[in-house]
């Protein structure tokens, strides 16, 4: 027992040591009062792309969480839809991520969330009258579709 708290006490006092060693060093040639430089901003997202990017990313959750039933009950139809509509969600949630943000990128994440939105719309276009899920995913893609590209 007595060998264990002088391990401890050794180590605390080396750490000890250590911490005050740095906290001593100088630290002048560092210059704490310059601003960090600033990240690009890009510009505020358009009126409403905001709002559609919110309803496609929870539309896309809904139809994912439908095709997971599914697959899971056995039907495979729906393969296409879910690996879609994971990726729609993926990039539109990056996208709206950047938009709230203000990002510089948002324009480049929008063209990559198009490409994926667009492969939902033709995977989701199959199944829209047979499963709502389906339906409210594709037409919130295309809604996401049209306020993207309005972004210029």
């Amino acid at each position: 027992m007595q060998r264990r708290t002088l391990v401890r006490a050794s180590l605390l006092l080396g750490a000890t040591a250590a911490a005050t060693a740095r906290a001593q060093t100088d630290h002048s040639h560092h210059d704490h009062g310059a601003p960090a430089p600033a990240a690009p901003k890009g510009q505020p997202a358009p009126a409403g792309f905001v709002s559609a990017y919110q309803a496609c990313v929870a539309a896309a959750n809904a139809c994912i969480a439908h095709c997971q039933v599914l697959l899971a009950q056995g039907d495979k139809s729906l393969g296409a839809c879910l690996r879609t509509a994971l990726d729609t969600e993926l990039t539109c949630g990056a996208t709206l991520r950047a938009a709230t943000l203000q990002s510089a990128y948002l324009g480049a994440l929008a063209k990559t969330s198009v490409a994926a939105m667009q492969a939902c719309i033709e995977a989701c276009k199959p199944h829209a009258e047979h499963h709502a899920e389906c339906k409210r995913c594709h037409d919130a893609c295309v809604a996401a579709v049209q306020a993207a590209n309005a972004l210029g």
